[in-house]
């Protein structure tokens, strides 16, 4: 981690330019900048800034590092498409390279399409999956924050179908080992992990399904036995609300939906994703690139500003 300089400089991917992803920043940017102790340095085509710049009507002028992958501006707006695919991937990669080279401190990715990506012959399923194996991290999580929530995914972008398949005791204890360190590091004293079932009312003792008495009360002692304190299993529909009352500082969701359908319900616009067990500070807006309002002016930047102050605050905590 880059933690020398006195100012952290945070890295902001600019994500898919056909998306909402440069209107949030251009929308966020008067804000971001006056956040203390921090400056931003945008990873995008300085095309596609000018561009939606003009299209706005904004005089806001981020610090630009352009990869120039899309230089006259004349990209296919709202929708997928293989050049902004191409753009968005190679972006990132370039903000990697800069990490490594000392010139940010964190980085906070806008938007991609995984379809463009594909499109473009980029066949990773995500941000997290890309950033984890560039910088070589074996263990790795998803971690969702919200106001007091914080909400790890056990499982995050795979078919619904493979879910029970993967969940298993070892990869429950990993993903939990990862997110307790996330919060340790984070200056939360003595943690404790909420852990949601997988199958309704928890199983009902297998009734309902094994993947609780097989997998989710195995990992539970294992990680009682490592000194973590955990709690559970406790069925998804009564675990969020035990988090807000105070009962635990983390909520281990077992699937991608089962975690964001009552994040995005309540905080659409505090999401905040942060992958934990990187060498480097990672964080983005919880939302996709909203291709339906995209070049319409309707795009909230509430959930990127969001992601920004988490990059800045870790950054200086964990360094």
């Amino acid at each position: 981690m880059n933690c020398k300089r006195g100012k952290k400089v945070i890295g902001v991917s600019l994500g898919d330019p056909a998306g909402i992803g440069p209107e949030l920043l251009l929308k966020a940017l008067p804000e971001i900048k006056k956040i203390k102790g921090a400056e931003p340095l945008v990873i995008g085509d300085a095309a596609v800034i000018e561009k939606n710049a003009c299209f706005f009507g904004t005089k806001a002028k981020p610090n630009i590092y352009s990869p120039d992958v899309i230089r006259n501006g004349v990209f296919p707006r709202s929708k997928d498409s293989k050049i902004c695919g191409k753009a968005s991937f190679i972006y990132v990669e370039e903000a990697i390279e800069l990490w490594k080279k000392r010139r940010i401190d964190a980085l906070v990715t806008l938007p991609i399409s995984k379809k463009a990506w594909h499109m473009a012959g980029f066949l990773y399923s995500g941000h997290t999956e890309l950033l984890a194996e560039r910088l070589k991290a074996k263990k790795y999580a998803m971690i969702m924050i919200a106001d007091r929530l914080r909400v790890l995914l056990v499982t995050a972008h795979i078919p619904l179908k493979d879910v029970s398949k993967s969940i298993t005791t070892g990869l429950i204890v990993d993903k939990l080992i990862t997110g307790y360190d996330f919060l340790v590091r984070s200056g939360v004293k003595k943690p404790v992990i909420g852990i949601a079932s997988v199958n309704p009312h928890g199983g009902e003792g297998g009734i309902l399904g094994t993947e609780e008495k097989e997998a989710i009360i195995p990992a539970v002692a294992a990680l009682r036995k490592k000194g973590i304190a955990c709690k559970g299993p406790f069925p998804a529909d009564a675990i969020f609300k035990k988090a807000l009352a105070g009962d635990m500082d983390m909520v281990a969701a077992m699937y991608h939906d089962q975690a964001l359908i009552p994040l995005k319900t309540f905080y659409f616009d505090k999401l905040v994703n942060c992958t934990a067990g990187l060498a480097m500070v990672r964080t983005s807006p919880g939302h996709g690139t909203g291709f339906d309002i995209a070049y319409k002016g309707k795009a909230n930047p509430s959930s990127f500003i969001e992601a920004y102050k988490t990059a800045v605050s870790l950054t200086k905590k964990l360094c």
